[in-house]
């Protein structure tokens, strides 16, 4: 009796440790391979990569739109302008584990290929087709850092994110993150891109999605 007990006392710590040793696993997919470029689609037919991990204690990510520390698990709507390879990093204490997956941006010349593939999105969720041309705002506050509209400020994150220049969380709340969306977006119709929504940004957001 006396050996056994002797032996569990040894053993545990090392199956314990053992256990906190453990490789992490990580998981990582996207609900669609390709898109076309410039296509402006329903923000919940945006391609949603998903993910998920064990044994890990922190998550990261890279790619256009979207970097830096991420959940252990989770799922985040990307738009990107091109071609872009997505890469996930997950570590702990048994080391860490990579996984990558790749969203194609076709060209928007590309008809018959993006009809096939437009066609088959639209049969697998009428409620994504119906809303297809659905987001409609109408921007008449100029919006800055730290702004309290936040009903505008939650629709021009949605706008930014279907312009492919703002992959984070849509949360109302004008920060860091959404002062760069701005500023892309006002690169791309050439305006002076200093991150505040003034006249001529509002116009331009109206111009694209205004009711």
């Amino acid at each position: 009796m006396v050996s056994v007990c002797v032996s569990a006392l040894f053993l545990s710590p090392l199956v314990t440790s053992a256990q906190s040793l453990a490789a992490p696993t990580l998981t990582l997919a996207v609900s669609k391979t390709s898109i076309v470029a410039n296509a402006k689609p329903a923000y919940n037919d945006l391609p949603t990569i998903s993910w998920s991990s064990t044994n890990a204690t922190s998550c990261s990510a890279s790619g256009t739109g979207w970097s830096g520390a991420v959940a252990l698990a989770g799922n985040q709507k990307v738009n990107p302008p091109v071609t872009t390879t997505y890469t996930m990093t997950c570590a702990g204490a048994g080391g860490s584990s990579q996984s990558s997956v790749t969203l194609t941006v076709m060209p928007a010349g590309t008809t018959q290929v993006a009809s096939v593939i437009g066609a088959f999105d639209q049969m697998t969720n009428n409620a994504t087709a119906q809303t297809q041309a659905g987001f409609k705002h109408t921007w008449s506050r100029n919006l800055r850092v730290g702004s309290s509209y936040t009903n505008d400020v939650y629709a021009l994150q949605t706008a930014l994110t279907l312009e492919g220049v703002y992959a984070t969380e849509i949360t109302g709340g004008f920060y860091n993150k959404t002062l760069a969306g701005v500023k892309q977006f006002q690169q791309k119709y050439g305006i002076d891109s200093t991150g505040f929504v003034g006249s001529l940004t509002r116009a331009q957001l109206n111009r694209l999605y205004g009711n």
